[in-house]
């Protein structure tokens, strides 16, 4: 299934300035958000691909997703556990307004010196967050503040023009919006040139575009989502081959069985016949979701095991 919001607007719901929240994840497809997100890895390990990079991310890793950065999640089993915050640019904006431009490492690792005390702070940030008690607010902005500070204080980053910023968000958008049109129309002959038509660009930009992106090519991409689509219904569906193709925009059974080939070192038709279906040979850029957000009551379960 392909996701078709790829702008993620991020209700803060406990409190106006910070989202905190647990989830499990199969497969998160490429997105982006006005906030800063800081992720850990609480269990499990987790593909994070940032346009096109992949990183793979282990229990107590700490991640950091930059504004308008995009990114997509990964995994081959989906059991994981993943402690996010998601902070708005109005948290920190009166006291520290510059914090928007600045671009973060992705990752800090357990080897790096900052990380037990930021990992401590974020864990406290939420186990507050979290109970309920009155006044919180204010703690917890002080323990994000200072996570933030150590962050900063100890680890690598750049700092971003208001020019340049503005076409990263430019940049976002523009691929959210060829993602969207080519999962609305893959099932069509689709073509390089329609992309190019809907940017009002060329097809060689759209091209070079698309592949510095997502670091795969327009026709690449396309063919994935079709393959995904057609694995679904492979899965669930008693449709012959051929019908599957004409569903998910093949035009022939030949660039089908590629796909399986390419995946799963067999044809379609074998695949379907197999009582042990096989995994897959590669780990495309996710383009569908598959994701569990716990609720309130279930993320403080989960969390208390962690003291």
């Amino acid at each position: 299934m392909v996701c078709q919001k790829e702008f993620e607007v991020i209700q803060h719901t406990t409190m106006n300035f910070i989202e905190i929240f647990l989830t499990e994840t199969t497969m998160r497809s490429s997105h982006y958000h006005d906030d800063l997100e800081i992720g850990v890895v609480l269990e499990g390990t987790v593909e994070l691909f940032l346009e096109q990079h992949p990183l793979t991310l282990f229990p107590r890793d700490i991640y950091i997703i930059n504004r308008y950065q995009l990114h997509s999640f990964s995994s081959a089993d989906g059991k994981n556990k993943i402690l996010v915050f998601q902070i708005p640019s109005t948290f920190h904006n009166r006291i520290y307004y510059e914090l928007s431009f600045f671009r973060f490492n992705n990752t800090i690792s357990a080897q790096e010196p900052c990380h037990q005390s930021v990992y401590d702070l974020l864990l406290s940030c939420a186990a507050l967050y979290f109970s309920g008690k009155p006044h919180i607010e204010l703690k917890c902005a002080s323990l994000l503040f200072d996570a933030l500070y150590k962050i900063l204080s100890s680890s690598d980053y750049t700092i971003t023009t208001e020019r340049e910023s503005a076409a990263a968000k430019n940049n976002s958008l523009r691929l959210s919006r060829i993602i969207h049109y080519i999962g609305e129309h893959f099932t069509e002959p689709v073509s390089l040139k329609d992309i190019a038509e809907l940017e009002n660009i060329t097809p060689c930009h759209a091209s070079h575009f698309i592949k510095q992106y997502l670091g795969i090519s327009f026709q690449q991409y396309l063919n994935q989502i079709r393959f995904e689509h057609a694995l679904q219904l492979m899965k669930t569906s008693e449709l012959n081959i051929l019908d599957i193709c004409m569903e998910c925009g093949f035009s022939n059974s030949k660039y089908l069985n590629q796909m399986f080939v390419k995946n799963f070192g067999c044809s379609a038709l074998e695949y379907r016949n197999m009582k042990e279906k096989p995994n897959l040979r590669s780990n495309p850029l996710p383009t569908g979701t598959v994701q569990k957000r716990y609720t309130f009551e279930q993320g403080k379960a989960i969390l208390d095991s962690f003291f």
